[in-house]
């Protein structure tokens, strides 16, 4: 039989998948952008973190989506799961027989269960944006206008740019077993925590994820501009430079209304 055939045949297979994917996982194939954008309202913390040089790594139970990081092993795979941990125990310890699906094994699935998820909730992240200019993100993130950005360097070489992973959107909650989560190929259980409703997209999300959260980590790349609020008050403008008088190199931007039109600008200071 010829073999260009199939070959061409799992191609065009192959582009229609790729395809569905694209159209159902929003932002998956973006490359990093050079830059990454932390929005923020002015607090003693954030202050601190410009002084520092700190970002802020927080638990997913203070997210403002009560579902992001809350999936965990789906309970319709219960039987997929429960087959899987006894392979992968009997394997472990030489033994040959399966004797099936016992009640306590329903129990102890439940248990596992719970325990991905408080794993989940104690990991610590840190958000960051692809873009600077998102009307929502500012009225969301960075105090009704009244807050600020900082722009992060994000580019080839950076250890920002290796730490970071993409958020995927998606309508569908991710549905994993316990093999999805114990597979050596990798990849699935990040389903877990860097899928979000597809309503979020527009946030362009990219994430620096440690396995302990409410502390703050040393940040993984150099700060190049703080962008001020449209709304910011004088004072608070007055406040951050001089809270940045020491560190050279980083510029001092504003976010401005362009009148007539539903955008912001980014401009010099």
């Amino acid at each position: 039989m010829d073999g260009a055939k199939p070959v061409s045949r799992i191609s065009s297979i192959a582009q229609v998948i790729l395809q569905v994917l694209r159209d159902k996982l929003s932002w998956r194939f973006m490359a990093c952008p050079q830059c990454l954008y932390k929005y923020q309202s002015l607090s003693a913390h954030s202050l601190a973190g410009l002084l520092n040089g700190t970002i802020w790594l927080a638990k997913p139970s203070s997210f403002n989506d009560p579902l992001d990081c809350a999936i965990s092993v789906d309970r319709d795979k219960m039987d997929a799961s429960i087959y899987q941990a006894i392979k992968d125990v009997t394997e472990s310890k030489g033994l040959q027989d399966l004797d099936g699906i016992r009640p306590e094994d329903r129990r102890a699935f439940e248990t596992f269960r719970s325990r991905i998820l408080e794993l989940l909730q104690d990991m610590g992240i840190c958000s960051f944006s692809g873009v600077s200019n998102s009307l929502l993100m500012w009225s969301h993130y960075g105090a009704h206008h009244r807050g600020f950005c900082v722009e992060y360097d994000a580019g080839e070489g950076t250890e920002l740019r290796g730490l970071v992973k993409e958020v995927l959107y998606s309508d569908d909650a991710p549905s994993l077993s316990a093999q999805d989560v114990t597979s050596k190929a990798g990849g699935s259980v990040e389903k877990l925590y860097l899928t979000k409703a597809a309503c979020w997209a527009y946030e362009q999300e990219w994430r620096v994820i440690m396995p302990q959260g409410n502390k703050p980590f040393q940040a993984p790349s150099k700060v190049l501009s703080v962008i001020f609020g449209a709304r910011m008050p004088d004072s608070d403008r007055t406040m951050i430079t001089y809270a940045l008088r020491h560190q050279s190199g980083v510029a001092l931007k504003e976010a401005k209304l362009v009148e007539g039109k539903f955008i912001l600008e980014i401009v010099e200071v």
